[in-house]
Parts: C-alpha cells; structure tokens; sequence
C-alpha cells in the first residue's frame, strides 16, 4: 500500500509542476499585457506634443512615393470621366460647351484632334484652372500643361508628364506620372491643440480643422476635392492615425508622426488593399 501511495506520490508531482509552470506563464502575460495596456492609455491621455507646430518643407531626396495614377474613360455619347489615384474623379464633354464637371467645378472642353484637348474650369464663375492635353506620336506618352489662378491674383503654371499603363490609342486608359513628387505639397503649417489639430498646404489653398476623435472633416479651399475627407485620430502626443474618404469611401489609411528631436514630420499613405504599396513623404522643420 506504501509502494502504490508513493507511485501515486510520484505520479502527480510533475502534474503539479505543470500546474505551477502555467500559472507563472498565465501570470506573467497578464502582467505584460497590463503594463502595455497603461503605456499605451497613458500615451493617449497625453496632449499632443508642441513640437507639431510651425512650417515645414518637404525633403524630397528622403521622400519615396509610389507614382500617382490617372484613368480616363469616355461614354458612347464622348463623355470623359477621369479618376485620380486619390479617388478624385472628373467628367467633361469636348463640345466648347460649359458643363458640370465636380461637384464645385463648371468646365469647357474643346478638342482640336485625336491627340489635343483643352479645359478650362470655373468656380462659381471665376477661373480656377486651365490644362492642355497633348498625346505624343506614339499615343505612349501624356503631357498636361496646367495653369491655376489663385485667389490673390497670382498664377501659377505646372507641367506634368506620364505614360501609359493601360490602353491603346487616345486618351482612354490607364497613366502613371513620370514625376510623382510634382504634385506633393511643399509647403505644410500645422497648429495643433488638445482637441483638434489645423492644418493647411498654402500653395494649393486647402485646409481643414480636424478633431484628435477620429471624426470625418471636410477639406476646405478653393482647390479642396469634392467630397473629400480626413479623419485624425491621436494615437500618442507625436503620432496620429488617418483615414482619408472620398464621397464617403475610404480611399487610404496612415499616420503623421514626428521625430524625437521634433525636427522632422513623416507623412506615409496607403491604399488599404495595398499595404506594400506605401506613399512616404519626409517634412523639416522651417
């Protein structure tokens, strides 16, 4: 009866060391977790650094931006429809007549050729901008030279070039920017509060007032997308999550987030089904 007693004995000892073992293990995570749970409360009950206010330029050599894309479509009837890879979409028909092309924007579309256009936009009758498209020989390569006129008199001329990812002949298809820092902001002001953060890209007129709550905010400026919004949510005093939409539909995900010597702002983006595919822009501080 001592033998088996002490058979038994034997037998439970590593059950109980198992038992004791888990527990620890059961332990220590829940320890871990707690201690990560409060790093990261803490961090979102803390305001925002102040190091998030001033000017900054944008470095481009520290920069890596995927090249923006531009499809252009056309309806039986010639309609153009042309969608931006910031999911801002346009519509004109080439018959020199003004027409509705955004929700903000009243457009003339005259076209010479099969090769040539010209738009000139308005809003609420004052000239915003004008482009001409011109296709090379080949049909392979898209040049558009644009002029905006801003609100202060000035004007301001931009060409950009790109070529074709999709489709055969004409403007129809798919394009890449040959240059895709050129339509970047260079100029970033940002004002930021306990609550809510300004911020505003002064060259392109646009701006917004964005709450640290994640809530949507419409974009505001005479060269604002129609539609579009951002939502910025602080996830610590230098970082904040974004979520831009367009017409209500996320169009990317990514953060701002400011260095430990708060002399540099990293700007990344990226379309939510490609996650590789990330848009990064470096800011320092003027």
């Amino acid at each position: 009866m001592r033998t088996m007693n002490t058979m038994e004995g034997s037998a439970d000892q590593p059950r109980r060391s198992w038992t004791v073992f888990l527990a620890i293990v059961v332990g220590f995570n829940l320890m871990v977790m707690a201690l990560l749970f409060a790093a990261w409360f803490s961090s979102k009950l803390r305001p925002p650094s102040p190091d998030w206010n001033g000017t900054w330029k944008l470095d481009a050599a520290r920069s890596t931006v995927s090249a923006p894309r531009m499809t252009v479509s056309i309806t039986p009837d010639g309609m153009y429809h042309s969608v931006g890879a910031g999911g801002g979409t346009a519509k004109f028909l080439c018959d020199g007549k003004e027409r509705q092309a955004t929700d903000i924007l009243t457009a003339f579309c005259t076209q010479k050729n099969n090769s040539d256009l010209e738009i000139t936009s308005f809003r609420n009758g004052s000239k915003v901008f004008t482009a001409e498209w011109e296709l090379s020989p080949d049909g392979n390569t898209l040049t558009i030279k644009s002029t905006r006129f801003h609100t202060d008199g000035s004007v301001k001329a931009k060409e950009s070039h790109y070529t074709r990812t999709s489709g055969s002949t004409g403007f129809v298809g798919g394009w890449k920017d040959v240059n895709p820092l050129d339509g970047s902001a260079l100029i970033w002001q940002i004002s930021v509060g306990s609550r809510a953060v300004h911020f505003s890209y002064p060259e392109r007129e646009i701006h917004a007032d964005a709450s640290l709550n994640g809530t949507d905010t419409v974009f505001q400026g005479q060269l604002a997308s129609p539609g579009g919004t951002i939502a910025v949510m602080k996830r610590g005093p230098r970082e904040f999550e974004l979520t831009n939409k367009m017409h209500g539909q996320v169009v990317s995900v990514g953060y701002w987030r400011i260095s430990g010597d708060g002399r540099s702002l990293t700007e990344s983006y990226w379309v939510p089904s490609r996650s590789n595919d990330k848009l990064v822009r470096v800011y320092d501080k003027q």
